[in-house]
Formats: structure tokens, C-alpha cells, sequence
């Protein structure tokens, strides 16, 4: 069962436990509509054919962008094994719900939110409850409750963050294995919005379990990778494309050719990324054709 929002931040140290935290974090569906599904050890065997393909290829990695984090686990991950594979990279993750809000509308009751007010769990008397429902809902009834969670508990919450704010306390959604480690960065960003300080930046990005069609259609696809590819430093940068789908990794690691004309197909991994079409069709910076 998964544990309620209060109790993971009641500084007990409960979190701790590597099961407990992921379960947490699985549970939460943000009001992009996207998961904050985690499992820190998910992305090792990617991570592993990537970092002998920067050896074999004498890459340079000094800055990663690690897009739709989740909780930072995987992240936290990714570092350590690029740091014993001789990389001490700088790594920024990004993702769109990192600020939350722990919000007591009534005794017995929790709602954990994020900044913009979208519910993501109940606590109710102590016990943790999803406001998203799933196709076995239809059959239990539980869809009409979640409702009616949503609209009375919910509504309770963001009327609580437009007042006073009696009884809200921020949290952040991230791993405590975050702060262990200095050359990882956590920013709240949405791959949606172009940002400009990101611009020419990252040697290598990895979206891992972000861009597929389950969350976003084709024309919110383009424009994150528009978005993304600009994120890289240019000619010889490297971008993965993943997701992890029926126990097995489904992607593509794509390199921006040495004239800086088109991104080069490395590796696929389970028969290459379901957008893979997409990112190869994305233009790249003009400034980078030699």
C-alpha cells in the first residue's frame, strides 16, 4: 500500500526505503497527465550501452539534461555511473511537478497538491487515496468517489491556497538521495515551454518514459523536440529517446551528425523509439551547419 504523502515528510525516515519511496512517487499523476512512475535502477542497462558508446566514439560529456525525472532516483542513478565511468558530468534533471503542497482542509484530512492546486493524492484518516481513476474503477464504483474527492477535497484545497494558507505546508517532490549529490541540479521546467537558458548547453539529454504518444500528440511531440534538440551543444551531442514498456526498454540514441545538419540514428533498443520519425523530421539550429 502505498504511503500517504504526511507521513513520507514527517521526517521519520520512513522514505528511506528504496520500495517505499518508489511506490510514493509511482502513484502521483500530474496535471499534464503524465506519471511520476520511478524505479531508481529502471534506466541501468541504457545507461550502460550509452556510456560504452560515448567511450568507443572518445565523447565528451560534461553537461547532461535528464527530462521527466520523476523523482530524481533515476537521475541519482545516471550520475554515479557516468562518475565510475570516468564522466563527472554536471547534470540538470527537469520536471513539471517538482513544488508541491501538503494542504489540511478539515481534521483527518490531507490533500497533497501541486503549486497550481491539481490534486495528486488524498489522505484520508490516514490513508493514502489516488485521485485518478483507472478502468477498474467503472466496475467498483470507486470512479464516482474519486469524484466526488476531487470536487469537495479538492476544491477545499485550492481554496485554502487562494486564502490564507492556513495549514499548507510546500514540499518538494524529489528524492532525499538528491541532496548527496552536488553536481545534480533538480529544476521545475515543462518540456512543452521553450527555455532559453538552456540553449546549446547539454552534451547529452536522455528523456526517458516523457515523449510518447500515451501522453501528448503529435503536434505537442514537435514541440518539445524542437525544444529539445536546441537544448543540445551542437554537432557530435548525443540525445536518448526511451521508454520503459512491458518489463523490456524501447528507444532510440540519436547523435547530431559532424555538419550539424540532421541527428544520426546510434543505437535502437527493442526496435527504436515509437517517435523516432518525429525526431529525425526536427529541424536543427541553423548555426550549427558546417
Amino acid at each position: 500500500m502505498t504511503i500517504t504523502a504526511a507521513k513520507f515528510f514527517d521526517g521519520s525516515g520512513t522514505h528511506r526505503e528504496p520500495t517505499v519511496e518508489d511506490q510514493f512517487f509511482t502513484d502521483l499523476r500530474t496535471r499534464n497527465a503524465t506519471f511520476k512512475r520511478t524505479a531508481r535502477h529502471r534506466f541501468e542497462e541504457l545507461d550502460d550501452v550509452c556510456i560504452r558508446t560515448f567511450r568507443a566514439a572518445d565523447a565528451r560529456i560534461a553537461n547532461v539534461l535528464d527530462i521527466g525525472i520523476s523523482s530524481g532516483s533515476t537521475t541519482v542513478t545516471l550520475s554515479e555511473r557516468l562518475i565510475a565511468a570516468g564522466y563527472p558530468a554536471q547534470l540538470v534533471g527537469t520536471d513539471i511537478s517538482l513544488d508541491a503542497m501538503l494542504i489540511s482542509p478539515m481534521p483527518g484530512v490531507r490533500v497533497l497538491t501541486d503549486e497550481a492546486g491539481h490534486a495528486l493524492q488524498f489522505d484520508v484518516l490516514g490513508k493514502a487515496v489516488r485521485p485518478w481513476g483507472r478502468r477498474a474503477d467503472y466496475a467498483t464504483g470507486m470512479l464516482v468517489f474519486r469524484a466526488a474527492l476531487n470536487a469537495v477535497l479538492g476544491g477545499m484545497a485550492r481554496q485554502r491556497l487562494q486564502g490564507a494558507r492556513d495549514g499548507v505546508v510546500p514540499v518538494r517532490l524529489v528524492s532525499p538521495s538528491v541532496d548527496d549529490h552536488a553536481n545534480v541540479d533538480i529544476v521545475n521546467n515543462d518540456i512543452l515551454e521553450d527555455t532559453p537558458a538552456f540553449h546549446g548547453r547539454f552534451d547529452f539529454i536522455r528523456a526517458g518514459n516523457i515523449l510518447n504518444r500515451g501522453y501528448f500528440g503529435e503536434a505537442a511531440l514537435r514541440g518539445a523536440l524542437h525544444n529539445i534538440v536546441r537544448y543540445l551543444s551542437g554537432p557530435g551531442a548525443w540525445l536518448l529517446i526511451a521508454r520503459s514498456t512491458g518489463g523490456r526498454h524501447v528507444g532510440t540514441l540519436f547523435r547530431i551528425s559532424s555538419d550539424g545538419r540532421y541527428l544520426d540514428v546510434v543505437d535502437r533498443f527493442g526496435g527504436g523509439s515509437e517517435i523516432e520519425w518525429l525526431a529525425l523530421d526536427t529541424s536543427l539550429p541553423s548555426e550549427w551547419v558546417k
